[in-house]
Formats: C-alpha cells, sequence, structure tokens
C-alpha cells in the first residue's frame, strides 16, 4: 500500500516530526471551499467510507489498494495523514460536498525535492462524473500557490484517461513520460508528467 510505503520512508529517514508552520513555509488550513466541495482533514469517523473507496475497482486499478483494505488499513493512513501534517511532507484533504459531510475522494499533495509540490487525487463512485475532483484539486493548487509553492506537479498512468482529464481541466500542461518511474501492483510503469504554475492559466 502506498500509505504503509510513505510511512516506512519517513521513519527511515530519521526525521523528527516538527510543527508544520515551520516547514517550508506552508501551514494547511482546516477547511477549503468554492461553496460547491469542501475539503477538511481526514477524520475517524471516515473509516466505513474510506474502506469502501479502497476497494472500488477503478480505484485498485490505478491506486496500490491492498487486496482485502482491512481497519488496520484505515488505520495505518490515518497515522500517515496525521504525521504529514505534522512535517510538513504531506497534505491529505478529504473531499466532500457542502451540506454532505461525506467523503468522496481524497487530495494529496506531497512535497518534493526543490520545494516543489505533487497532487495526487482519487475518488469513490459517487465522487466521479461531477466536476467535484477538480474543484477539489483546483482548491488545493490554489492554496499551495498562495503559500509560495512554485511548481506542482501531477504524475499520471499512461492509460489513465479519467485522471490525465482531471489534470487538464485544472490547467496542468503536459511535459512528457517518464520511464518506469513509478510502481504499480508490484511492477514499474511509465508516468505522463504534467505540471502547474503560478502565472499558468486554469
Amino acid at each position: 500500500m502506498i500509505a504503509a510505503a510513505a510511512a516506512a520512508a519517513l521513519a527511515a529517514s530519521g526525521r523528527r516530526p516538527v510543527p508544520s508552520s515551520t516547514v517550508g513555509g506552508v501551514k494547511p488550513p482546516a477547511t477549503l471551499t468554492d461553496g460547491v466541495v469542501v475539503l477538511r482533514e481526514l477524520r475517524e469517523d471516515d473509516r466505513a467510507v474510506v474502506l469502501s473507496t479502497m476497494r472500488d475497482a477503478l480505484v485498485a486499478q490505478w491506486l496500490n489498494m491492498p487486496r482485502a483494505p482491512t481497519d488496520s488499513d484505515f488505520d495505518s493512513l490515518l497515522r500517515l495523514a496525521h504525521n504529514g501534517r505534522l512535517t510538513g511532507d504531506r497534505f491529505d484533504f478529504t473531499v466532500t460536498e457542502a451540506g454532505a459531510d461525506v467523503s468522496l475522494g481524497a487530495v494529496i499533495a506531497s512535497r518534493r525535492h526543490r520545494e516543489n509540490y505533487e497532487v495526487a487525487y482519487l475518488a469513490g463512485a459517487d465522487g466521479r462524473g461531477r466536476g467535484l475532483m477538480s474543484r477539489a484539486v483546483r482548491l488545493v493548487c490554489d492554496w499551495l500557490f498562495s503559500a509560495g509553492v512554485g511548481r506542482i506537479e501531477v504524475r499520471t498512468h499512461p492509460d489513465n484517461a479519467p485522471s490525465q482529464r482531471v489534470a487538464e481541466r485544472c490547467g496542468f500542461q503536459r511535459e512528457g513520460l517518464e520511464r518506469k518511474s513509478i510502481w504499480l501492483h508490484g511492477r514499474r510503469a511509465d508516468a505522463i508528467v504534467w505540471s502547474l504554475l503560478p502565472g499558468d492559466p486554469r
């Protein structure tokens, strides 16, 4: 699982958690909203919906989800999200609709080299096909740029057309193909790299 691998990498680095306000000048807000979607932190009461999303066939096709997600997988994700906010290395946002505080998916912003950030996103069945994820990704990108981030990246599998459409709608520019740069289901795979800069139209 992506969450477990990232948690292991953090532990191996030997870095101690520090307040996010001291890391890269980026401090996440409690919520982000455009009046249609509301983004907030992952919570314990999201457990059932998140586990259902992990089991979703389309999500499992494009992300390294456990074959049979259990409570321990959600516990690992919750810890990863909490620790990521403490260190400033990763910010997990749960996507909900205004007036209905139920998880529809997630947008994750991870700090990379040179203070760039990489955004990833996923949606369960109820969060797809209505433009909600595009709204959520735009909100996260706008927040990152307002905090002084100079470049945001997205990586998509070449065959993952829905994810590519989200990137395009949010103004990301396709830069090229990275050969065998990502792991998917235990194998290396190519990835399309997309980027967004503060001055790009979106």
